[in-house]
């Protein structure tokens, strides 16, 4: 019996891994201490659990550490009944992932531990036009994309080897392919959304439907309802119904996805968000140097006449 490749595998995989991870939450307000809890329904039923755990940096830029712990079942799968994963991101302040560590399961039996990504944005892009893709493990390999050239180089054992692609067929050239590559990335908590906003970047169309409550076992949150549409990499039409309360710090209380009528669905029941300081007003700011230089003088004074 031929052996599967362990590349092939990953491809397999990965894949709903990632896309699992994938899902339309917002996250660029919540502030560090931040934790919530979603339950997932459709083609994956679980929990998903987002916490902000604090800061780092990439590329000499600071970010949001944010790690996602994973437990569903993945229905009608040939190679796994479930995951339970752990993984971490690190979002700058537009909600853009600058780095990605996927630990991946010991139930998928792959000589790959671990997968390591990191992109690179310039301005308003909303694809990194720089993407290096490692698989650490038993062997490491590294794929370095550079999306606006149309090229992947691929290392492994010490030989590099160039490869040129459309948007359209990275998985011919990768082992697997994260959604930042195929998908436009747009951080709902990044705009300044309001009814009636409609813009499309490079291929997503965002449109704000309406203003509606939504009921979850979390509590009831005024929302936007938010419609993302565009193209998979397969060219499949997709959409996305998010709904993003209005409170600040915003954040995605249920959403709905769907792929030529593969659904995934998602709800918060677990909301922990840290209340922010209140913002000291001028006058007082103000008031409190002048009452300080006061006292100070006061002090000189004392020492002087003692």
């Amino acid at each position: 019996m031929r052996k599967i490749p362990a590349i092939f595998l990953a491809s397999l995989l990965l894949v709903p891994l990632v896309h699992t991870l994938a899902q339309p939450i917002a996250i660029a307000e919540l502030p560090v201490g931040s934790k919530l809890t979603y339950r997932l329904g459709g083609v994956y039923v679980g929990n998903k659990t987002y916490e902000v755990v604090g800061w780092s940096s990439s590329q000499g830029r600071n970010c949001k550490l944010v790690r996602v712990h994973l437990v569903v079942n993945a229905s009608g799968s040939f190679f796994y009944r479930g995951i339970n994963s752990t993984s971490e991101f690190c979002y700058d302040d537009r909600g853009r992932p600058l780095e990605e560590v996927l630990y991946i399961p010991p139930e998928f039996n792959l000589s790959y531990r671990k997968v390591e990504i990191t992109y690179w944005w310039e301005g308003n892009e909303v694809f990194p036009h720089r993407s290096l893709i490692k698989l650490i493990g038993e062997k490491n390999e590294s794929y370095d994309v550079l999306l606006g050239e149309g090229v992947v180089v691929r290392e492994s054992n010490g030989k590099a080897e160039r490869f040129e692609f459309s948007r359209e067929n990275l998985s011919k050239v990768l082992p697997f392919v994260p959604e930042r590559l195929t998908q436009p990335y747009v951080d709902l908590s990044s705009i300044r959304l309001k009814e009636g906003y409609e813009r499309e970047y490079d291929g997503l169309e965002v449109r704000v439907l309406s203003l509606e409550n939504v009921e979850t076992p979390a509590g009831l949150f005024p929302c936007y309802k938010v419609l993302l549409s565009g193209w998979t990499e397969d060219g499949l039409p997709y959409n996305s119904t998010v709904y993003v309360t209005v409170k600040e710090p915003r954040f995605t209380a249920y959403y709905i996805t769907n792929i030529i009528g593969i659904k995934q669905t998602g709800y918060v029941v677990e909301v922990e968000i840290p209340e922010q300081g209140s913002p000291i007003p001028y006058p007082w700011i103000v008031l409190a140097i002048a009452v300080a230089v006061l006292l100070l003088i006061m002090l000189k004074k004392r020492r002087k006449g003692g």
